[in-house]
């Protein structure tokens, strides 16, 4: 008799095989498929957000003007997500709630680029 966990071994043992046989097969594929043309020298020039580097790349500080943009998207869509998950299904009240987190995160985005924080550099 065969035990169950026999069964299951094996199974997984031949998706990790044919899985690395898919992922060998494609690396093959794309070697062989690949341009051979030497790549533009532009494209080793260090490139961030738009903004051409000057200087030694290795040296180059960037500003942080969009990290205020990145944590008041990032608590707002957690906010509103967890807001909605809690709520179980959406009634009045937590859409109003949402409506008013939105607001919050609107008002809140003016007045960072009122004072000065979210400006483009260039």
């Amino acid at each position: 008799m065969i035990e169950p966990g026999a069964v299951v071994f094996t199974a997984v043992a031949v998706a990790a095989a044919v899985g690395a046989v898919v992922e060998a097969g494609s690396l093959v594929i794309n070697k062989l498929l690949e341009d051979k043309t030497p790549p533009h020298p532009d494209k080793y020039e260090a490139y961030e957000c738009g903004e051409l580097t000057i200087g030694d790349p290795l040296k180059v500080r960037y500003t942080v003007n969009f990290y205020p943009y990145l944590v008041a998207f990032f608590v707002a869509e957690v906010a509103g997500i967890l807001a909605l998950a809690a709520a179980g299904k959406p009634t009045p009240n937590a859409l109003v709630g949402l409506a008013l987190l939105y607001f919050a995160l609107a008002v809140g985005i003016v007045w960072l680029r009122k004072i000065g924080i979210m400006r483009w550099v260039g």
